[in-house]
């Protein structure tokens, strides 16, 4: 099976325990599958079972090379997450704001 990076952008399900602390999240996906198809379905059931919304699709599934991973740590330690357990995600919060600082729930 192949290593795909992805990237979405999240915002937490209203019944999400971050719901009230964070308003959203860019995240880079690692998901070991064999296509880039089951690569996002896996994904998104991930964060379906983690109660996070889908916003947008940032980067679609692309296959990865270990050695495509070397140059950044924290992206080597996901990889090799991944080929472990089949997938890791990493997550960028930001709070409940937006830009102008308005609330966004």
């Amino acid at each position: 099976m192949t290593i795909y990076a992805l990237q979405y952008e999240l915002r937490p399900a209203p019944h999400s325990e971050d719901f009230a602390t964070v308003g959203g999240a860019i995240v880079n996906s690692l998901v070991r599958a064999a296509s880039p198809e089951a690569a996002h379905a896996a994904a998104m059931a991930y964060f379906r079972d983690e109660a996070w919304d889908l916003v947008a699709v940032e980067q679609p599934p692309q296959p990865v090379t270990r050695a495509q991973c070397e140059d950044d740590a924290e992206f080597l330690d996901a990889w090799d997450e991944a080929e472990a357990h089949g997938e890791c995600h990493l997550f960028h919060l930001w709070p409940p704001e937006d830009h102008d600082g308005a609330p966004l729930h």
